[in-house]
């Protein structure tokens, strides 16, 4: 009896799981399917979710920022007409009777102007914007030329052409974490046709004189092809002077350059990077802003011209990329918008959370804002970025074949 009832449990088991594995299994292939959008969704949601969080705790938690010594403080509603949501009401803190009345009531209006949520909301969300530009701002890369020689990958001095690398020099618009991310197209490019390492040497936040700075380091790492991309700081350095204050200060720049340093400077990078073997293209700035008659892009235009004569005076082994030109043309005739310090930075700080936290497509980003060229009127969109790229890996395609046939007759002579 008890082998009957063991043997008619394993049936039953064997077809309950039979039945499981039947419902199962569209829903497995179901979910393989819906996976990436059920991913995107999610982080969407997650996004937005930690934007009501901020925005929430902001609310709730502004009284006792300001309020933490005082316990003297009184619930009110924090809206009217709501009911359940309440805020501590606190008394004004006098600095002390040796203080002025001005003094006191200085510190009594700021009390009442902190104490205000809308205020609370918006700086609390302008320290977190820009903690996290910051984060993303001074991350270290793995794909940088110290990275390259720290890993003790730098080729030896007779290295072939094949090997050694590409390393693309310049500011923000070269690294990528802040706009579309040309270098790394390029180095789908290159796996594709040359099979070249391809190294990212852009720094956020850097002018001219700090790039001159780095080139040692570059040429350390022996690179067959080096872009150099660098001007687009300088000219916002030129266009005001608390942008000019500012690189002083934190890109630690010795002075804010002129036309005439940048071409001095310019021509030494390019010297000094032809003399270690390497062959270089020079990249003029694109476009500051998209108002097409503007003073920064009619700078921007001299600067391009700028770039083209040091470019030309380099020989042969030195050539040109005309960005601002490309850039230049996708801008609208009429009601361009201009380059403007607080719209670029703040739409700057929106472009950090549309990258890092929800993954957003650039295009969308480029279409919501009505612009052409430019994600924030300063880094490049997708177009101009595949653009930048496919050039690269033109000139490195070619010049790679070139030097090829070159190696290959010497070593027949």
């Amino acid at each position: 009896r008890s082998r009957s009832s063991s043997r008619r449990d394993k049936r039953q088991s064997s077809r309950f799981m039979g039945i499981v594995q039947q419902v199962v299994a569209p829903r497995a292939i179901s979910n393989t399917i819906v996976r990436p959008w059920r991913l995107r969704l999610s982080r969407r949601r997650v996004g937005r979710l930690a934007l009501w969080l901020l925005t929430t705790v902001c609310i709730v938690c502004h009284p006792w920022l300001i309020s933490f010594r005082n316990p003297d403080c009184t619930r009110q509603l924090a809206f009217t007409g709501s009911s359940g949501l309440s805020v501590k009401h606190c008394p004004h803190v006098p600095l002390g009777h040796a203080q002025p009345r001005v003094a006191r009531g200085s510190w009594e209006s700021f009390q009442e102007f902190a104490q205000d949520p809308l205020v609370s909301v918006v700086g609390w969300s302008v320290v977190f914007a820009s903690l996290t530009i910051l984060k993303v701002a001074v991350a270290e890369e793995s794909d940088t030329p110290a990275a390259f020689l720290r890993n003790g990958s730098n080729t030896p001095d007779q290295a072939p052409v094949s090997t050694s690398p590409v390393i693309c020099v310049g500011d923000s618009l070269t690294r990528g974490n802040l706009s579309a991310d040309w270098v790394g197209n390029l180095r789908q490019m290159l796996t594709d046709g040359a099979n070249k390492p391809v190294l990212n040497a852009g720094v956020n936040m850097q002018c001219i004189t700090n790039v001159k700075t780095r080139i040692e380091e570059v040429i350390a790492c022996k690179p067959s092809h080096v872009t150099v991309l660098v001007g687009t700081n300088d000219l916002k350095a030129q266009a005001s002077d608390f942008e000019g204050w500012l690189y002083k200060v934190f890109g630690k720049i010795p002075y804010v350059s002129t036309l005439e340093t940048y071409e001095r400077d310019l021509s030494e990078i390019r010297d000094r990077l032809l003399a270690a073997g390497a062959r270089v293209a020079l990249v003029s700035p694109p476009v500051l802003g998209e108002d097409i008659n503007s003073a920064a892009n009619q700078q921007a235009k001299a600067y391009a011209k700028v770039v083209e004569r040091t470019a030309a005076n380099g020989g042969e082994r030195c050539t040109y990329f005309p960005l601002f030109e490309q850039t230049y043309a996708e801008l609208p005739k009429t009601g361009g918008r201009p380059y403007d310090g607080f719209r670029f930075f703040s739409w700057l700080c929106l472009l950090c959370f549309d990258i890092h936290l929800f993954g957003r497509d650039l295009s969308d980003v480029q279409r919501e804002r009505k612009l052409g060229a430019t994600l924030d009127l300063v880094h490049l969109g997708p177009k101009a970025a595949n653009n930048l790229a496919a050039m690269t890996a033109a000139f490195v395609m070619t010049t790679v074949q070139d030097d090829l046939v070159l190696a290959a007759t010497c070593c027949e002579v």
